[in-house]
């Protein structure tokens, strides 16, 4: 005769088994239907003229408070781009896409391990009141508005942060979606 306790153990061992492999195919299954990988939007020079300017007016404000700069980091790069552009694509400002992505997926299909992450956006239209779009300088208004507000400032002169990245897309109608992420 069966010992009662050996045949729920083996129950629970296939169980656990059918468990385990059904995970494991969903999580395959997920990161199959993902859109192409992240890092494929990074470009071979990473920042345009805006976004270098942007970096660099961060790490002087940073400086400023007596910090050390954020290293640009190209996989988060990867990252604020694909936020920045599906923002203007779309239309939304706000940290969460449309599909339900978070600051956090973003990074993690970029291909990235974090301890803490943190993300900064700004949108306005890039031209100047005469409708100059080369006049414009939305770096330098959203670095502003990030000063402005406590919140985003906080992110932009944390000590807890070491690498950053920024990205600046335009709409159609001209508006410019500005991303800066920081991690750690």
């Amino acid at each position: 005769m069966p010992n009662p306790r050996r045949v729920r153990r083996r129950a629970f061992g296939v169980g656990g088994a059918i468990i385990a492999v059904l995970c494991v195919g969903a999580l395959a299954a997920r990161v199959y239907l993902l859109p192409a990988s992240l890092a494929e939007i990074a470009p071979a020079t990473p920042l345009d003229e805006q976004e270098s300017s942007l970096l660099r007016m961060a790490n002087a404000a940073r400086a400023r408070a007596g910090l050390t700069p954020l290293k640009l980091s190209r996989r988060l790069l990867a990252a604020a781009k694909f936020h920045s552009a599906d923002m203007a694509a779309r239309g939304y400002l706000g940290h969460d896409g449309p599909g339900g992505d978070t600051p956090a997926d973003r990074v993690r299909r970029a291909g990235m391990n974090y301890q803490e992450i943190a993300e900064n956006l700004y949108s306005d239209g890039c031209a100047d009141a005469a409708g100059d779009a080369g006049a414009a300088n939305p770096s330098a208004r959203a670095l502003a508005a990030w000063m402005a507000n406590p919140a985003r400032r906080a992110n932009l002169l944390s000590t807890r942060f070491r690498a950053t990245a920024v990205a600046i897309s335009r709409a159609p109608d001209g508006a410019c979606y500005v991303t800066q992420d920081f991690i750690r």
